[in-house]
């Protein structure tokens, strides 16, 4: 598998369309062709279906994209890391978060440290948790900021808890809750009031198991009722907004919106929000991990 191979497949993932994927990657359409059979032959899978009038993925292909965009993404990190290794003024600080709601904070600690270094050079990595987590370990990720995952364990990475963040309830302008809560004044909101309206869940998909196996939950929900399961903040908000019911927000995510009211939840369990790191990133007081880290829980605060 090469780099050429995967560049090919991202575009016609995206582009789904030869010609057009041809001239992003600055090959002729028969070369197209070619790295993209050659990629199927060597992973023994059809990652694409075409017909003289289309293109599509296979359920492989949709699986794979996310990976595929992975290794390009570690590649290209690498490449100009060892391009800038001997510009000490240059300094990478790469990022994984799972939810876009989370970006306020992170954006102010970057802020708030970018003037101790010539040139900071900070990068993105949207994902799961535990994917990120994964990239953490495997060297591919300088920091994950979220939720405290209890289910992992590596002596290498450490976890420093800037807040015990609990839960507020969002619900949209009109909702009944919130002109029940208005006539009796209520500073927060119980799960008795909310038991017979439907709910949009966030659970992130490698928690679902965990979260509803044996009748367990973290957060109540009526399963008697049409709820709606999303795996990010952005898509409960919408849906919130478009009039699907109320949605528990981790307190970190719960970014003020005109469209939306929030409540604290009375019975709020309450869960570690913080930064993941390396253990071994701290030996260096000088590095973006430790300024990051230092800088975070002032920031946090404000």
């Amino acid at each position: 598998m090469n780099t050429t191979q995967l560049e090919c497949f991202v575009s016609l993932a995206s582009t789904l369309n030869f010609a057009k994927t041809a001239e992003q990657v600055y090959l002729t359409q028969p070369a197209v062709t070619k790295e993209i059979q050659s990629l199927e032959s060597e992973l023994s899978a059809k990652l694409f279906i075409r017909t003289t009038r289309s293109v599509s993925l296979t359920d492989v292909g949709h699986q794979f994209l996310p990976e595929a965009n992975s290794i390009l993404n570690s590649y290209y990190h690498a490449k100009d890391w060892i391009a800038s290794f001997h510009s000490k003024s240059k300094c990478s600080l790469r990022i994984g978060y799972m939810d876009s709601h989370c970006l306020p904070f992170v954006n102010k600690v970057l802020g708030s440290i970018k003037d101790k270094f010539e040139i900071l050079l900070p990068s993105f990595i949207v994902d799961q948790t535990d994917t990120n987590l994964n990239r953490l370990v495997h060297g591919q990720a300088d920091i994950v900021v979220g939720i405290k995952d209890s289910r992992f364990k590596d002596d290498s990475i450490d976890f420093k808890t800037l807040h015990m963040d609990g839960f507020v309830i969002a619900f949209p302008k009109d909702h009944p809750v919130i002109k029940e809560a208005k006539k009796k004044k209520l500073t927060e909101i119980s799960q008795d009031i909310l038991w017979e309206y439907p709910q949009v869940v966030q659970i992130p998909p490698y928690l679902l198991k965990n979260v509803f196996s044996k009748g367990s939950h973290i957060l109540p929900v009526n399963e008697k009722l049409d709820n709606i399961l999303c795996s990010f903040a952005s898509e409960v908000y919408g849906l919130v907004k478009a009039g699907f019911g109320f949605a528990f927000v981790p307190e970190y995510l719960a970014i003020p919106d005109r469209e939306l009211v929030f409540y604290p939840f009375k019975e709020t369990r309450h869960a570690p929000f913080g930064i993941y790191y390396r253990k071994e990133s701290l030996e260096a007081k000088d590095s973006a991990v430790f300024q990051f880290l230092a800088e975070a829980k002032k920031v946090y605060a404000l």
